[in-house]
């Protein structure tokens, strides 16, 4: 008898744990951002910019609206493409960006480690070379986790998670910008391109992305 009592305890405890879990993911993953990644500067360092429509497909596969892809030029004529996802509270909408590339169509054929920003505001990050359809384009993303710059999906998650047991800000980005390789520029140039507007956005990525 006292067995028994101690199975029907048991079990009592795994269902309630089950329903307080599903509880507290449901809360958290319904839960609105209080801040608009939109509100990100349009202008910066003498770049300025459009919008670039997004798919509901696009947002559906995100599970967010709180993104945008944004086309920068400068006076010089020079373009790149600036795309942030960011959420408050749900850490899938930051996942690497390779997954959507070949998806849909692209071939990644080179990728390794990059640095970006100047002097001690200088960051780690991805770069990929994708082509598709003959078409070249160097993209380089990174991962904000709070305060922490990640160019690791791992750390990513793993900081997320630390930060949600420790009950502080768990927001999460994922940082991209991209460039096509022009016909008969050199990738460096491309690359110099991305380092350069990447440098320029740094502080604003800290400020407006909490």
């Amino acid at each position: 008898m006292i067995l028994k009592r101690s199975w029907i305890f048991i079990i009592i405890a795994f269902i309630y744990a089950g329903i307080l879990s599903w509880s507290i993911y449901f809360s958290t993953y319904t839960q609105k951002d209080s801040v608009d990644i939109a509100a990100f500067p349009k202008t910066i360092g003498g770049w300025t910019s459009e919008d670039v429509p997004i798919s509901k497909e696009d947002k559906a596969i995100l599970e967010t609206d709180n993104v945008f892809v944004r086309r920068y030029t400068n006076p010089a004529g020079e373009q790149v493409f600036l795309f942030i996802v960011y959420s408050q509270h749900n850490r899938k909408v930051s996942h690497p960006p390779e997954i959507c590339y070949t998806g849909g169509g692209a071939t990644i054929v080179d990728a390794k480690k990059e640095f970006i920003g100047n002097g001690a505001d200088t960051i780690a990050v991805n770069r990929l070379k994708s082509e598709r359809a003959g078409r070249s384009e160097i993209f380089c993303y990174w991962f904000k986790v709070g305060d922490q710059f990640t160019s690791n999906y791992w750390e990513q998650q793993i900081l997320i998670a630390w930060r949600s047991f420790l009950r502080k800000s768990a927001s999460s980005a994922l940082i991209r910008i991209s460039s096509s390789i022009n016909s008969g520029e050199p990738e460096s140039v491309t690359m110099s391109r991305i380092k350069k507007f990447g440098s320029n956005i740094l502080p604003s990525i800290r400020t407006f992305i909490p």
